[in-house]
C-alpha cells in the first residue's frame, strides 16, 4: 500500500470530525463507507454525500477511521479489528494518554494501528459544523508505533494529506504522556505561525 492510492475507507462514528474526515476523502474520489450507532447521525452524513452506508459482506477498507467519543473508542476499535473490517486502524483520540491505555486494556490488536488526532478538533460542535474543508491546512498528530508496519503509517498518512491537514509525526519511541503534551504543543505552535 505505500505506493498504491487510498481507495476506500471506513468511517465508524458520525459526528462532526467523522463526517467532516468522509466529506474530505469523499471529494478526493475516495470510496467511503460509513457506520454510526446513532441512526441520526448516521443519516445526517448519509444525506450530506460524505459516504455509502457499512454493510455486511463489504470488503476490508484501506483505513479504518474510528470517529467516536473517547469513551466508546477502544470497544469500537477493537470491535472493528475483530470483524477485519480494514487493513490499517486510525482514530481521532488515539494520541491521548487515557485513550491509548484505554486500548491496551481492551486488548486492541496494534498491529496496523496508528493512532491519531488533528488537534483543535471540537468535540461539542454542533452536528451541522461538519465540512469538507475543516482540517484544511491545520496540524494532524500521528503517534505510529516501534511495530506498525510502513504499509498502515503511508495509508493514514495519505488520509491525512487527502484531509488538506499538515502531519505532524511522532517519533515511535515516546511515551504516552510525552505524546498528549506535544499533541498539545503542536496545535498552540500551528496556531501561533499560521501557514502562509
Amino acid at each position: 500500500m505505500t505506493s498504491a492510492p487510498l481507495r476506500s475507507v471506513t468511517v465508524i462514528g458520525c459526528g462532526p470530525t467523522g463526517t467532516s474526515i468522509a466529506l474530505a476523502l469523499t471529494r478526493a474520489g475516495v470510496d467511503v463507507a460509513l457506520a454510526d450507532s446513532d441512526p441520526r447521525a448516521l443519516d445526517r452524513a448519509l444525506r450530506a454525500g460524505a459516504g455509502t452506508l457499512l454493510v455486511p459482506g463489504d470488503r476490508p477498507a484501506d483505513v479504518v477511521v474510528v470517529a467516536t467519543g473517547p469513551s466508546t473508542a477502544a470497544d469500537v476499535l477493537y470491535e472493528a479489528q475483530a470483524r477485519g473490517l480494514g487493513r490499517a486502524y486510525t482514530d481521532v483520540d488515539g494520541t491521548d494518554e487515557a485513550m491509548w491505555h484505554e486500548i491496551l486494556l481492551r486488548g486492541c490488536d496494534q498491529f496496523g494501528y496508528v493512532p491519531g488526532r488533528p488537534p483543535g478538533t471540537a468535540r461539542a460542535a454542533e452536528p451541522d459544523a461538519a465540512s469538507a474543508d475543516r482540517f484544511e491546512g491545520r496540524p494532524w498528530v500521528l503517534a505510529p508505533g516501534p511495530a506498525t508496519p510502513p504499509e498502515a503509517v503511508a495509508a493514514v498518512r495519505e488520509l491525512v494529506a487527502l484531509c488538506g491537514a499538515i502531519r505532524h509525526q511522532l517519533p515511535t519511541a515516546f511515551p504516552p504522556h510525552t505524546v498528549t503534551f506535544c499533541v498539545e504543543r503542536v496545535a498552540v505552535e500551528s496556531a501561533a505561525h499560521p501557514r502562509s
